[in-house]
């Protein structure tokens, strides 16, 4: 029983097990991408155990091996209903007195159940009889398997793809909750091994481990179900979603550094929002892909600077996407139902009493409240953008207001922040959840479809026609050869840009050179750390073309972007994906913004008197934001740039130095500097385009305009050339 666990029940009314029949399978021109497939879903889960490796994945084994946990979704010819998967890992969560999984924890199980499935999935089904291609999904960091991108691999799963999705012993959810309970609770759960700097490699070793084991009948023997003689062996694919995007990267390039091989069995990678986590990889290994590869979401802006180094990789794809967010959109629909369950799971008197004394506590009681209180509401404190950007205002039905304020360590502000926005919610709707899945699906379906099952009807929708930009507002596509011409820095020290507001719908907006700094004052901000300051001051407010009310309150961001009321958050920029990344955050996010060169700063790495700074210049009725001698993440190059608001609207940005660099991951992404209303429309986000700053340079101011919908602003960043050519 310990390698059959029951992960999920039957939402509703359980269904016999034999389900009703599908009908036949039509062509495949009535399935688009984006929905469900002919097939339904089948899903099981199995415990494996790769013998040649220990439980941190070292070689050569001195214990009973290092088992993995798996969810599989796969096509059956029978309809379930929705489930609910549950984010207990048995190896963790059954392993009473670590004597069921020698030398792994024997953590608390989790007592609220998790997300419900997208779409209705049967438990241990029969497969379809028919070959199907294999896919195997890498999960993101300290990551459920079942909780990254769970409604794409159902959706493939009806596409006619058996799914294994496999969870990294060390490096999952499990591994992080047994963590914090020992460190911070002082629970003693027994050891807790993790993968250490070689994450990435005992990852992909992990793929290639599940390959063979889907491959060798290793998993029919423990499930019943024959995958072996229905998985198509030349048909096989990987995929993840952040570092679990990297892990299937590494899968198909190899790691040069670490000896390590790429898996030839593999014929096509995707890559939801992958990272380059310690820049492991190379432009030697780039080069070393030799299969189709599609990049989903490029938050990071691996895949945009390097995307012609894969040469010898074609097809391959970047779908670009405005506006991104990396944590909802790799949860998918499990994130909003997770917030909510797991926040009404909390006893609020664990807190404080868990760092005090846990011994009185529930040892389940506890777990529940780590696994809200350190994941959901981590980020930004009370006004996580995570929840209000993202959900329904019922995230919060049923939850108590001892409840929140225990989830956010007693920060009582909590409340008066929902109060403030419940209504308002979601607050972006031109980037939602449900619009970032569907096209994860629409490019899952439609790259596998293409590329492993070579139907061709799916490659339309892999192109940037009209029709698919209409369809896929967010979207930026670039097919196999990247090319961007260059926008370097042209502003420079002593120029300041003015925006005067003119009316209800437009602001002059001049350029000066020699001007200086004014007084950055005293008053250090602390938001190093991708942290935010709200600075509020009695009596001021400054209006703004298009918005009915003035803005009384402005949110600092360390990332250099200044944003009135709502959330602090501004996307979790990251590493800085691309311009078209960018444009979106800067337009859609539903808020006015002051893009001060919006990149991935780092103020705690500033030089001695360096940093972010603000305060209230009563005398002209000013507040005055300096970002001080900043660097970009994992850079060194200063950048100084001072924002100046005053209470009639008017917007100064004065420049002391610019870096002509990005952070470490994306040097070529430089900056955007402007502003927006935020409340652009996807459908019109192509319509809005950059000014040139540097050509209104001492001539006289010009009138923009500026309703709701507005932006006036400009990006820098380097060019790509188009050297794509394959060399073998």
């Amino acid at each position: 029983m310990r390698d059959r666990i029951a992960s999920s029940l039957l939402v509703g009314a359980l269904l016999a097990a034999s389900g009703t029949a599908l009908a036949a399978v039509v062509d495949d021109v009535s399935y688009p991408p984006d929905r469900h497939g002919p097939y339904g879903v089948g899903h099981t889960t199995v415990v494996l155990t790769d013998a040649s490796r220990n439980l941190d994945g070292s070689a050569p084994a001195a214990t009973a091996g290092r088992p993995l946990f798996l969810h599989i979704w796969y096509p059956t010819t029978v309809t379930g209903g929705h489930v609910t998967y549950t984010w207990n890992n048995p190896l963790y969560s059954q392993n009473p007195g670590g004597a069921v999984y020698p030398g792994l924890p024997d953590l608390p199980a989790l007592s609220f159940t998790g997300s419900t499935s997208a779409s209705p999935v049967a438990e241990a089904a029969p497969l379809a009889k028919v070959s199907f291609p294999l896919l195997v999904a890498s999960h993101g960091n300290e990551v459920a398997a079942a909780k990254s991108m769970p409604d794409t691999l159902e959706i493939l799963a009806s596409h006619g793809y058996v799914v294994a999705s496999v969870e990294h012993t060390g490096n999952d959810e499990a591994w992080y909750l047994a963590w914090f309970l020992e460190h911070y609770a002082g629970l003693p759960l027994g050891p807790n091994p993790a993968l250490g700097a070689d994450i990435i490699l005992q990852r992909s070793k992990d793929m290639r481990f599940v390959i063979d084991a889907m491959l060798g009948g290793i998993v029919d023997q423990k499930t019943g179900i024959p995958f072996s003689s229905s998985v198509d062996p030349a048909a096989i694919g990987v995929l993840g979603y952040s570092l679990g995007g990297e892990t299937s990267l590494a899968t198909v390039t190899g790691i040069s550094s670490a000896g390590f091989r790429a898996d030839r069995r593999v014929k096509a990678a995707f890559m939801g929002a992958g990272t380059n986590y310690g820049l492991l990889l190379n432009t030697t290994d780039y080069a070393n892909a030799a299969v189709p590869l599609l990049f989903f979401g490029n938050d990071t802006g691996i895949a945009y600077s390097n995307f012609n180094a894969f040469r010898h990789s074609t097809p391959k794809y970047l779908v670009d996407i405005a506006g991104f967010n990396h944590h909802v959109a790799g949860y998918q629909s499990g994130w909003c139902q997770d917030i909510h369950n797991s926040m009404a799971a909390v006893n609020p008197a664990v807190f404080p009493q868990m760092f005090i004394d846990p011994s009185s506590l529930s040892r389940t009681d506890i777990v529940n409240y780590v696994f809200d209180a350190t994941f959901y509401w981590s980020y930004t404190g009370p006004r996580e953008a995570g929840v209000y950007d993202y959900c329904e205002p019922s995230v919060f039905d049923r939850i108590s207001d001892a409840q929140l304020v225990a989830v956010l360590f007693g920060d009582s502000r909590i409340l008066a922040v929902r109060d403030e926005l419940r209504g308002l919610m979601p607050l972006t709707p031109e980037v939602s959840i449900a619009e970032l899945t569907r096209l994860a699906n629409w490019y899952a379906v439609s790259f596998f479809n293409s590329v492993l099952k070579h139907e061709e009807t799916y490659a339309r929708y892999l192109t940037a026609s009209a029709s698919n930009e209409r369809a896929n507002p967010l979207v930026r596509l670039t097919a196999n050869c990247e090319s961007v011409a260059d926008h370097p820095l042209d502003l420079g020290p002593g120029d300041r840009i003015t925006f005067v507001p003119a009316g209800e719908a437009a602001y002059e907006v001049s350029v000066t050179s020699g001007a200086t700094l004014y007084d950055p004052g005293t008053s250090k901000l602390p938001v190093g750390g991708d942290g935010a300051v709200y600075l509020s001051y009695p009596g001021f407010a400054f209006p703004v073309p298009g918005l009915a009310d003035p803005v009384s309150t402005i949110i600092v961001n360390e990332k250099g972007a200044l944003t009135a009321r709502t959330s602090p958050d501004i996307g979790f920029l990251d590493d800085n994906g691309s311009p078209w990344y960018m444009k979106g955050h800067l337009l859609l996010r539903n808020r006015f913004t002051i893009g001060a060169l919006m990149k991935d700063l780092d103020s705690k790495a500033a030089g001695a008197g360096g940093g972010v700074f603000g305060y209230f210049d009563a005398a002209n009725n000013r507040v005055i934001v300096t970002y001080k001698d900043v660097p970009a993440r994992g850079t060194t190059q200063p950048n100084t740039l001072q924002i100046a608001v005053y209470g009639t609207g008017r917007i100064e940005m004065t420049v002391g130095a610019l870096a002509a660099t990005g952070a470490i991951y994306s040097p070529g992404i430089l900056g955007t500097i402007g502003i927006a209303s935020g409340q652009t429309r996807a459908t019109e986000l192509r319509d809005v385009e950059p000014v040139r700053f540097a050509r209104l340079r001492d001539h006289a101011p010009v009138l923009m305009p500026f309703g709701r919908d507005a932006a006036i602003f400009e990006q820098f960043h380097s060019g790509i050339a188009a050297s794509c050519g394959d060399e073998r």
